[in-house]
């Protein structure tokens, strides 16, 4: 890809465009893209972070892990001390780049679910239940089918390619070198009674599934959102301009005469110590991702009265709902010792392999280096009593009936009881890797993912498909460099806590049954406890210590009616103004299914379709 010239700010002085987006990551470079199909509608996109769009940690999907703690492509944020995970602080790591978390994430591509994309209308949000939604959830991508090779490898592979997407910028496809453990996979879950039922595309399906990439099957390399929405094709559009290393200090906004809506008229932002103000005709964009938009929010007087008076900020408009109802997948990492001989990611420790596997790599797009190599299934809680499942509801009911309850939290609530009253309803993610992760270095992205520890892995995670914690992320400074103050609040709900306990005591069942079984080393090491969970209470102790974030954080600018805590409505409008809008992560009201990523295309794709109608 020839330089796309991103850091000049000629001519920002005083300049006027249609619309300013605010973040030129996942969501924002897919609105920029849609918005400028018309080349009458001027867009600026706004970046802090970097262009490093021909930096080989981007292009070649498995160096993805390479690009966390470094501040040209990581915000590399850290939460506020968890006490109910005995004090410590979640790492937070998120895209600093063009392409944002998209271009330095593992590539997943995980689908939502019917019933808790459903969820999200009955909250409130007409049109954005899986019927509204599935249309888009399409539209951003171009599957490429699994190879006969594939097919033959995972038996039982569900997948139909009149189901996926055949027209939208990103690619999809599946890898050419799996590892012995992934065809395990899929036979252990159908010998512990679980075949794969569907592909999740379809919105539904319990058990085993091979997850795509996010991969260019032709060029093996990541097709992240600005590789996909930002092609030399839309960068040549004389319409569209962006702007990386530009730091929003805030959206300039009026008050509205006589109680109208507020308006913003322009966005201040520095950028190389110069400080620009752009004026807006038609919107201001926020695309900021969950941790920034409702910091860009609050720093511009939208938020709660209280708190930003604290900081001598001048409310615009008051919405104690803004920088709440956060969610995030938590994730439990166990690690099992593999027999003599097999392989594992681990001798990637070795120079000469690593040097091989960039070899392959170069030479044709081959090997580990060119895919995402992970597998994943979906399942319903299993192995617990009806008498046990009983009480685990009744608990949730509790707090649905609690006197203390916000009137947000008991809406979704009810919502998500609806799901987990369903005995066949998956409510958590399990994933296989095949290298060693070590949680309890768990405040380094660089320990957590460095090889340290001897030995040859896989490691197995569960995570809360739907979960009942919130957390918050608030500014603590009225200065828009420092950090805002990130609350993950992960298992901070009892029913949480117990829900992962449960599905993590199950994994090691996924370890003990074959064919899996036979992979593993006989009395091999483990690294997350020496012996299997048969104690409640000491995997509830285990996952408080181990839980760490899937970096899938939502819901901060949530999608809801305003009485119940909403920040936007269902056209995606800030409450109280006429002219922002929030199109990323933070609009969820719930947390979907799955990595979050292809949500999140899908929701900005839904995004462009309802501004174009809007500006009609």
């Amino acid at each position: 890809m020839a330089t796309f010239d991103t850091e000049s700010s000629a001519g920002l002085e005083n300049a006027s465009y249609d619309f300013v987006i605010i973040g030129g990551g996942t969501a924002g470079l897919v609105v920029a893209n849609r918005l400028t199909e018309n080349p009458n509608i001027r867009v600026l996109v706004l970046e802090a972070g970097t262009n490093r769009l021909n930096d080989p940690r981007i292009i070649i999907p498995g160096l993805g892990p390479a690009t966390l703690e470094d501040e040209d492509f990581d915000w590399n944020f850290r939460s506020c001390p968890q006490e109910q995970l005995n004090g410590r602080k979640l790492l937070g790591s998120k895209g600093r780049t063009l392409g944002g978390s998209s271009a330095i994430n593992m590539g997943m591509v995980i689908y939502p679910s019917r019933s808790g994309l459903n969820a999200w209308e009955t909250l409130g949000n007409p049109g954005w239940g899986w019927d509204g939604l599935a249309p888009y959830i399409r539209k951003f991508h171009t599957a490429a089918p699994p190879s006969d090779d594939n097919r033959e490898f995972f038996k039982g592979m569900k997948y139909d390619q009149q189901d996926q997407g055949s027209t939208g910028p990103v690619q999809v496809s599946f890898g050419d070198q799996y590892m012995p453990y992934h065809a395990a996979w899929m036979d252990t879950f159908k010998n512990l009674g679980y075949p794969q039922a569907d592909d999740p595309i379809n919105g539904a399906g319990t058990g085993p599934f091979v997850n795509p990439g996010s991969i260019d099957p032709a060029t093996h390399t990541r097709s992240h959102s600005a590789a996909a929405y930002l092609g030399p094709e839309v960068q040549a559009r004389s319409n569209l301009r962006v702007v990386t290393g530009a730091w929003v200090e805030k959206i300039v906004i009026e008050k509205g005469s006589n109680g109208g809506d507020a308006i913003a008229t322009g966005v201040l932002f520095s950028k190389d110590s110069n400080v620009y103000t752009v004026s807006v005709a038609k919107e201001v964009i926020l695309a900021a991702g969950t941790t920034q938009s409702s910091q860009i929010l609050e720093l511009s007087g939208v938020g709660d009265e209280s708190l930003l008076q604290s900081y001598g900020i001048p409310t615009i408009i008051n919405n104690p709902g803004v920088g709440e109802n956060m969610q995030d997948h938590g994730i439990v990492s166990f690690g099992y010792e593999v027999a003599d001989g097999m392989p594992s990611g681990d001798m990637a420790r070795d120079p000469a392999v690593a040097g091989a596997a960039m070899a392959a790599y170069q030479k044709d797009g081959s090997g580990p280096l060119g895919m995402v190599p992970l597998v994943s299934a979906f399942m319903p809680l299993v192995d617990t009593p009806e008498d046990e499942r009983t009480q685990l509801l009744q608990k949730l009911q509790a707090s649905i009936d609690s006197p203390d309850i916000s009137r947000t939290h008991k809406k979704q609530y009810e919502a998500l009881r609806t799901l987990l009253q369903n005995p066949d309803e998956p409510n958590a993610q399990f994933i296989l890797a095949p290298f060693q992760l070590l949680p309890r270095e768990g405040e380094s992205p660089k320990r957590l993912f460095g090889l340290g520890h001897p030995g040859f892995f896989i490691t197995l995670v569960s995570l809360l498909s739907y979960p009942l914690s919130r957390g918050s992320v608030h500014i603590q400074s009225s200065d828009p460099k420092a950090a805002p103050l990130i609350d993950h609040g992960t298992l901070r709900h009892p029913v949480d806590l117990e829900l992962h306990a449960r599905h993590s005591m199950w994994m090691d069942k996924i370890a003990e049954t074959e064919p899996m079984t036979s992979l593993l080393k006989k009395g091999g090491e483990r690294l997350h406890t020496p012996e299997p969970l048969t104690d409640l209470e000491k995997a509830k102790e285990l996952c408080t210590e181990l839980v760490l974030s899937m970096f899938h954080v939502s819901g901060s600018c949530a999608m809801m009616p305003q009485e119940d805590g909403g920040v936007v409505d269902s056209h995606l409008k800030v409450y109280g103004s006429a002219n922002i809008r929030v199109v990323d992560a933070s609009i969820f009201p719930l947390e979907p299914r799955g990595n979050i990523q292809a949500t999140v295309y899908a929701v900005a794709e839904k995004a462009a379709d309802i501004i174009k109608q809007d500006l009609n």
